[in-house]
């Protein structure tokens, strides 16, 4: 069978998210299918001229989305998802690999502590970052998991899938300053280990991608409420040891296509590859 990759990308507009489709376009061997998904119509046309000149490379649009609740995320991305994938698999050759990477997120106001917090932004958090990715990553596995053989409706072959939580050091280690967002990233973890105890032919990975130099490490500077983060990210921002987002998104690719970790994983850029 004629290989055909997959790979659905959230918040590929700016930042991590580009430089994840760009590594996946680097790594590209064979006919693969990127889905780019984000708020901004035009910066996401500026990722697809990025990698235009790949020739293994199609590339497919999701814009003008929300994340604001469950039902909206169901609505304007994974409505939208399902109908592309159902183009594609109608095509050929049909889908061997589908990845779905859940990069999209929010840090929350790192200027409070959890004390501090208003029911209406922690609600929107939880909407935003947990509510909108469960909604995401379950639409997903029951699109494309291997279903049971019905005559009268037959199925293309089930590619195999693999789950992408970009996560944090935060998920597994506290800080101070850090409430929601680590809350978000633990939860989002934790939903990947499920689905691997579920779903054994799903392969699902969480990947923390190391304190990258991008315009969110920038932000975190500016309003981090704990003045010893703040002066480690400062230093580490002046002496250049920021982790390069390019880095960061090829080791990303790599492991999933060695696929050798264990199913359900939490995996930093630091740790041995």
């Amino acid at each position: 069978m004629q290989p055909h990759s997959l790979f659905i990308i959230t918040g590929a507009n700016r930042g991590f998210g580009r430089a994840i489709v760009t590594a996946v376009a680097d790594a590209a061997k064979h006919k693969t299918t990127v889905i780019l998904v984000g708020r901004n119509a035009n910066e996401l046309e500026n990722v697809v001229q990025s990698v235009k000149d790949n020739v293994n490379i199609d590339t497919l649009l999701v814009s003008d989305i929300s994340l604001e609740t469950a039902s909206e995320a169901h609505d304007t991305i994974f409505v939208k998802i399902k109908h592309l994938i159902e183009t594609i698999q109608s095509g050929y050759p049909v889908l061997t690999r589908a990845v779905l990477v859940n990069n999209a997120g929010t840090t929350g106001d790192l200027s409070k502590k959890i004390g501090e917090y208003t029911a209406a932004e922690i609600q929107n958090y939880v909407n935003v970052n947990i509510a909108s990715y469960v909604t995401l990553v379950s639409g997903f596995v029951n699109l494309l998991k291997e279903k049971p053989f019905d005559p009268d409706q037959p199925t293309p072959f089930p590619p195999a899938l693999t789950i992408v939580n970009i996560s944090s050091l935060l998920a597994v280690k506290a800080f101070p300053h850090w409430g929601l967002y680590a809350t978000g990233k633990a939860a989002r973890d934790m939903l990947l280990s499920v689905l691997a105890e579920e779903e054994s032919s799903i392969r699902t990975l969480s990947y923390a991608p190391g304190p990258l130099d991008n315009e969110m490490q920038a932000s975190v500077r500016a309003t981090i409420g704990n003045e010893e983060q703040k002066q480690v990210y400062t230093d580490m921002a002046n002496k250049g040891t920021l982790v390069k987002m390019k880095d960061s998104a090829r080791k990303l690719i790599r492991l999933v296509d060695k696929a050798d970790y264990r199913s359900g994983a939490h995996i930093d850029f630091y740790d041995k590859e």
